[in-house]
């Protein structure tokens, strides 16, 4: 009976460290693929903007995004109407990672969803977001903290877990 006690126990130890192992080892896959997205989004700073551009000849916002995750094997829709409805909802800002998107209204925060970015960096304070602006800027690194960006946010979404 003794012993039936230990090998049970040994294997539920095995099982649980096993588990923790492969959780870790997922997470870190994922921040690594994380890190090789942005850096290969960042390539394409100063990109032009284009409408319904998707492609690195010209991008509109949600097309930059949904190049560069397909890139990576996720098959984001084509518009920001769309894409805010994949992934997981990020709903505190202070919870935003870098891979998250990140949407904004066009106006106000009563406003449609009119724009999308890729986080790259983000603190408890705030974030910086790759977007493909169509303010002649074309794909360029803004600050959520900045105008019209602070007064527009909509909510983050999380693609990659």
């Amino acid at each position: 009976m003794k012993s039936r006690f230990i090998v049970y126990s040994a294997c539920i130890s095995i099982f649980l460290l096993s588990c923790g192992t492969s959780r870790q080892e997922s997470v870190r896959y994922s921040q690594k693929k994380i890190e090789q997205m942005i850096e290969y989004a960042g390539t394409f700073v100063g990109t032009p903007y284009v409408w319904a551009g998707t492609t690195p000849k010209g991008f509109d916002c949600s097309g930059y995004v949904q190049y560069v995750f397909r890139h990576f094997g996720y098959n984001l829709p084509r518009t920001t109407g769309e894409q805010i409805k994949a992934g997981l909802p990020v709903n505190n800002q202070k919870d935003i990672q870098a891979g998250d998107l990140v949407f904004f209204a066009n106006g106000n925060k009563s406003s449609k969803v009119s724009h999308v970015g890729l986080v790259v960096r983000s603190n408890k304070r705030g974030y910086l977001f790759l977007h493909s602006s169509s303010s002649n800027k074309g794909v360029t690194v803004s600050s959520g903290l900045e105008k019209p960006y602070k007064n527009c946010y909509l909510i983050a979404r999380r693609i990659i877990e």
